[in-house]
């Protein structure tokens, strides 16, 4: 037979350029001759080197830049190896109707973009690596003719003695956290390394990628230096660690059981891995429970690989995966699920894909000739007949207006070809600052009354996409291409602050704003000053337009919102007044459970005796080198060991986060993307702070709050407050005394702040989130 197989990049390390090496060498020893077609560029050495070091020298086989479709379509059997490539089939089968082709999947099914045309109604069969992978892809793409196989393994070198470590574990994989989550692996190494005896404990991470930068931050974050290395030498012996999400085989496990080295791998969101390698006593399955996963790492490490576990594994990876007639099964898989199946390649595959973020070829043309316009200007506005008349400032600026609306016209009709659709959700917390807030607490009550929704999260980095990925969603790094398509192809818009201008809004999509705090301080519209209110209101008003839904806590919470934001000259406007989806967390979870989950999380301990004091300053509007004038190492100085500090920044000063969590080892200060304030509410025991409407979300809780002064009467001045806090309950003015304050915080006891409640938050209540859920969703 001519095989030909088109792959990405062969040249390349990875786990399908192994199985494409593989691919070849097997159809090679069975006389066939094999043409391997590469997307990207190559120079003849790489031929060269691949012949030699993986033993292809063959003169069977030939090696080519995918450029045309001459020499492809040519051949009895094509083998597309990407899924972006299927797309080729078409021209192929066009080309020769006669040539069988097969479209493997080598990627998780999660990952396969749902708007990628795969061109199945031009490929005969479509390889997975196991049964589950098929039934799900049948069902997700309505294809039969799909057969399962795993990816050729002779490669691999098995060895039948068994390797045991007690303290080395090791990662290879590429650096990109979204897809292997190698950030669980470090978290869980720094709960061990904190919380038992097992401070020898050595993680080793090979790789290179994207996220490298991330996980050097994170060794750094939690000091584990002396613990954890990357891209150092490997060990010799050790435990290999897998914590991807989707794998669909992982050679990189494979391989290492293969040698003698155990692994623990985590079974995947969809059980694929654990289907895969539940048979061999070498590995054992995380469950991403730092707690249960901590107690599995200890107890590998103390226990032994035995001889006789080790002839076992060794005999059944034989059997599975060392097969000399893979081609054959291979083709024979083809030509049976060919005959068992009734589809041919003129059957009508319709296709449900979303609209990718394109331009039409007619507005493709209009903003080309629009540049070409802003381009003829420009050399017109250089020639000194010319330039007299275009420097006219009135002139010039009516051109560029012109111009810039010609371009927002086009841009919107871009746009406005994404269908908002009903079943997507798009949420935004602080501008994707961080997962938190209402927004964080509307996506959690979606994923459990309205399981249908699939959401997106707003995420501005790698630190923020952990969190979001932690409680199961996924993160769309905001202000990119991924961000402006999903953003419009989703139909509701959960929001606590602005939206960002350039996505617009399309007439069917519904904003639902949550407001991120309760009003204390006087905001936009009813600011004192004129000139800055006016500013404010000019900036702010636009936007607004764009809600369709307010939630809010009261109907004096309504009433300074619509003040502060003009509310009434938005008539499709409407508030509900049901409750903040962030309190009903408070009201719902004050349960020492809780406590010590959130302990757990952000001081990776667990000490009942241990009480945090939580400072929220309020951000100031002129850049500062310290938030409080209170020296918060000498206040721990007069107070018990037990009593530690956590400093709150506010986002816009979270460049003082090094300075504050490097003062003493009692003082915490986050990395802001990792906090969500409602779990630190939980675990403070007395918060300090001073305008900040943390102060409204925390007397939920009853727990003591000290309002620090240190320019109160400058702030009443310049911004004003709507209300006087101090007639709505009992609020202790904080010393500046270091020793006074010590005082303060050691003798005073909880507080009931029912009536501050009673009046402000009266709403707030168990089952806020699903009222408005239910509100929005239903109508």
């Amino acid at each position: 037979m001519n095989i030909n197989i088109l792959g990405y990049n062969i040249f390349a390390k990875g786990g399908t350029s192994r199985s494409n090496i593989n691919l070849i060498k097997s159809f090679l020893k069975n006389g066939n001759n094999v043409n391997y077609f590469n997307i990207l560029d190559f120079e003849s050495d790489d031929i060269t080197r691949l012949i030699i070091h993986e033993g292809i020298n063959n003169n069977n086989v030939q090696f080519y830049k995918f450029d045309d479709f001459i020499k492809i379509v040519a051949g009895d059997l094509l083998i597309i190896t990407r899924e972006e490539l299927f797309i080729y089939a078409k021209e192929v089968n066009q080309k020769n109707k006669k040539i069988k082709i097969i479209g493997e999947i080598h990627g998780p099914l999660e990952y396969i973009d749902d708007s990628l045309d795969l061109g199945l109604e031009y490929i005969d069969s479509i390889r997975v690596s196991t049964d589950t992978i098929k039934e799900k892809f049948i069902k997700k793409y309505k294809y039969n003719s799909v057969f399962s196989q795993y990816v050729n393994a002779e490669h691999i070198d098995l060895k039948r003695k068994p390797i045991n470590t007690k303290r080395n574990l090791l990662i290879k994989a590429r650096f990109e956290d979204n897809i292997k989550d190698i950030s669980y692996v470090i978290k869980l190494i720094n709960y061990i390394v904190k919380n038992t005896d097992r401070n020898d404990i050595q993680l080793y991470i090979i790789g290179y990628g994207p996220s490298e930068l991330l996980y050097k931050n994170l060794v750094k974050y939690y000091n584990l230096q002396n613990n954890v290395h990357i891209n150092e030498k490997e060990p010799l012996n050790y435990i290999y660690i897998s914590s991807s999400p989707y794998e669909t085989l992982g050679y990189s496990i494979l391989e290492t059981l293969a040698r003698g080295n155990r692994a623990l791998i985590y079974p995947g969101d969809d059980n694929v891995l654990e289907e895969v390698y539940s048979q061999y006593n070498g590995i054992k399955f995380l469950e991403k429970n730092i707690r249960k996963d901590s107690v599995l790492i200890t107890s590998i490490l103390d226990s032994k690989y035995t001889k006789a576990d080790r002839e076992e594994d060794v005999q059944k990876l034989k059997a599975t995966f060392l097969n000399s007639n893979y081609s054959s099964e291979y083709v024979n898989n083809l030509k049976n699920i060919i005959n068992n199946n009734n589809m041919s390649k003129e059957f009508f595959f319709k296709n449900k894909y979303g609209k990718k973020f394109v331009l039409k070829s007619r507005e493709k043309n209009e903003l080309k000739n629009l540049n070409k316009k802003k381009e003829q200007f420009k050399k017109m506005k250089s020639l000194p007949i010319l330039n007299k008349i275009f420097s006219n400032k009135v002139l010039n600026n009516k051109l560029k207006e012109h111009y810039k609306q010609k371009e927002t016209n086009l841009y919107k009709q871009k746009l406005n070809e994404i269908i908002p659709q009903a079943n997507k959700v798009f949420i935004e917390s602080f501008h994707g600052n961080n997962f938190s807030g209402d927004p964080k607490y509307i996506a959690l009550g979606i994923k459990n009354f309205f399981k249908d929704k699939e959401v997106f999260v707003s995420s501005i980095n790698s630190l923020v996409d952990i969190e979001i990925r932690n409680h199961g969603f996924k993160p769309v790094r905001f202000g990119s291409k991924d961000y402006i398509e999903k953003f419009r192809m989703s139909k509701y818009i959960f929001i606590n602050g602005n939206s960002w201008d350039k996505v617009y809004k399309h007439k069917d999509q519904v904003f639902i704003q949550t407001w991120h705090g309760f009003p204390l301080k006087k905001m936009v519209g009813d600011l004192g000053n004129k000139k800055e209110r006016n500013h404010q209101l000019s900036q702010f008003k636009p936007r607004m337009y764009k809600w369709d839904y307010l939630i809010t806590s009261s109907n004096v919470n309504s009433m300074l919102l619509s003040s502060a934001f003009q509310l009434h000259d938005n008539n499709e406007l409407k508030v509900l007044e049901y409750g903040a989806p962030k309190n009903e967390y408070l009201l719902k979870f004050q349960t020492d459970e809780e406590w010590r989950r959130l302990q757990r999380k952000y001081l990776f301990k667990e000490d009942t005796r241990k009480k945090y004091i939580l400072y929220c300053p309020t951000w100031r509007n002129q850049k500062r080198s310290q938030v409080t004038s209170i020296d918060l190492k000498q206040l721990l100085g007069y107070l018990p060991n037990e009593y530690e500090i956590i400093v709150k920044l506010h986002p816009n000063e979270s460049s003082l986060r090094p300075q504050y969590n490097n003062l003493d080892k009692r003082i915490h200060c986050f990395y802001n993307e990792f906090v969500d304030i409602q779990e630190l509410y939980i675990l403070s025991d007395i918060m300090i702070t001073d305008y900040s409407s943390t102060i409204f979300d925390f007397a939920h809780l009853n727990k003591p709050i000290l309002l620090l002064q240190e320019d109160t009467e400058d702030y009443k001045n310049s911004i004003g407050f709507y209300f006087n806090i101090f007639e709505l309950g009992d609020f202790p003015i904080a010393s500046l005394n270091e020793y006074k304050l010590a005082l303060q915080i050691k003798h005073i006891k909880n507080i009931d702040y029912t009536k501050l409640i009673n009046r402000l938050m009266s709403l707030d209540s168990d089952g806020s989130t699903y009222k408005i859920l239910k509100e929005i969703f239903y109508k």
